[in-house]
C-alpha cells in the first residue's frame, strides 16, 4: 500500500534526485556515443551489457501469454531503441528530442484508450493535448524545423514505446522487473546487432576511431542508466505512488536542456523553451490526473 501523504525519506528523495540527474546526463552522453559510432551498433551494445548482467534474473515468460510478451518486448525493445537511435543520429540540437523523448506517456494514454478502452479523465485529454502541442509548436523554430525528420522519428519511437507500456498493462501483474529488463536485452541486443550489420557499415572504423569515453559513456547507460536508476525506481515505486515521484523525474529533461547547451553548444531559443515548457505541462498533467497506474517498467524510456 502506498501514503499519499508519506514525507520522502532523505535517502529516498537523495535516490529520487540521483535517477533524475542519471538519466538526465544519460541523454547527453547517449548523443555523444550515438555520434561516434553507428547507431544501432551503440544501442546493441549497450544491451549487450545489460544482458550479461541481468541473464540470471531471466525467468519463462507468463504461460499462454507468449504471443502478446514478445510483441511488447519487441516494442519496448528494439523497435523503440532502433528508431530512437537513428533520430539521434541525425539530430544536430538535442533539446527538441529531449521534449519527444518525453510523448511516451501521454501517448500511452491515446492507445490505452483505444486498445484497451480505458475511460480517460477530462484532465489527462488535456495533458494529452498539451503534450503534443507544445512539441509541435517548438518546429516554428527553424533550427527545429530544420531537423523535422530526426524529431518525428524520435516522437515515432516514444509513441512505439508507449505502445509497450500499454501492452505491460495488458500483460497484467506478476511481471517481474528484473527478469522483464533481461528478456529485453535478449529481444534488443541480438536484433540490433543484426539491424545493425545488415544496414550499417564503418563498425570497425568507427570502433577503432572511437575515444575510449564513448565506450565509457556507453557502460554507463547500460549500467548505471538502465540497472542502477532501474533498481533506484522500482523499489521507490514499492514506497510511494507514481503521481508523486513523477514530478521530480520532471527535472531530467530540465538537466538534459543545460547540459545540451553546455556541453554539446545547441541552439535554445525562446520557442523551443515556450515548446517544451507546454509539453512538459501536459506530461506532468498526464501522469498526476491519474494517480491509479503503476507502470511496470518506465526506465527504459531514456535513450
Amino acid at each position: 500500500m502506498t501514503t499519499p501523504s508519506r514525507p520522502f525519506a532523505p535517502l529516498d528523495l537523495a535516490m529520487l534526485l540521483s535517477i533524475a540527474l542519471i538519466w538526465g546526463v544519460n541523454n547527453i552522453l547517449a548523443k555523444i556515443a550515438i555520434d561516434a559510432l553507428p547507431p544501432m551498433m551503440m544501442a546493441a551494445t549497450r544491451f549487450a551489457i545489460v544482458l550479461v548482467v541481468l541473464i540470471w534474473w531471466i525467468k519463462p515468460p507468463p504461460k499462454g501469454r507468449w504471443p502478446l510478451f514478445f510483441a511488447m518486448l519487441a516494442f519496448i525493445g528494439p523497435l523503440h531503441f532502433a528508431i530512437q537511435s537513428i533520430g539521434l543520429k541525425l539530430a544536430t540540437d538535442m533539446p527538441p528530442m529531449i521534449v519527444a523523448m518525453q510523448l511516451w506517456a501521454p501517448a500511452s494514454v491515446v492507445v490505452a484508450a483505444i486498445v484497451l478502452r480505458e475511460r480517460v479523465s477530462p484532465l489527462r485529454w488535456a495533458g494529452v493535448g498539451l503534450a503534443f502541442i507544445g512539441a509541435a509548436s517548438m518546429n516554428f523554430d527553424p533550427a527545429v524545423f530544420a531537423q523535422a525528420w530526426p524529431l518525428f522519428l524520435v516522437g515515432l519511437a516514444s509513441v512505439v514505446y508507449g505502445v509497450g507500456t500499454v501492452l505491460v498493462r495488458k500483460l497484467g501483474g506478476g511481471l517481474d522487473p528484473w527478469a522483464t529488463q533481461a528478456w529485453i536485452a535478449v529481444a534488443a541486443a541480438p536484433t540490433l546487432s543484426i539491424a545493425s550489420f545488415t544496414f550499417e557499415s564503418g563498425h570497425v572504423a568507427d570502433a577503432q576511431a572511437a575515444h575510449w569515453s564513448v565506450w565509457a559513456f556507453i557502460g554507463f547507460g547500460a549500467i548505471v542508466s538502465s540497472i542502477v536508476a532501474n533498481a533506484f525506481m522500482f523499489k521507490l515505486l514499492q514506497k510511494y505512488e507514481v503521481s508523486r515521484t513523477t514530478p521530480y523525474l520532471l527535472l531530467t529533461p530540465v538537466i538534459s536542456f543545460a547540459l545540451a547547451v553546455v556541453i554539446l553548444g545547441n541552439h535554445v531559443s525562446l520557442q523551443i523553451l515556450l515548446g517544451a515548457a507546454v509539453a512538459l505541462a501536459g506530461v506532468a498533467l498526464v501522469a498526476l490526473a491519474e494517480r491509479r497506474f503503476k507502470p511496470i517498467a518506465p526506465a527504459v524510456a531514456e535513450p
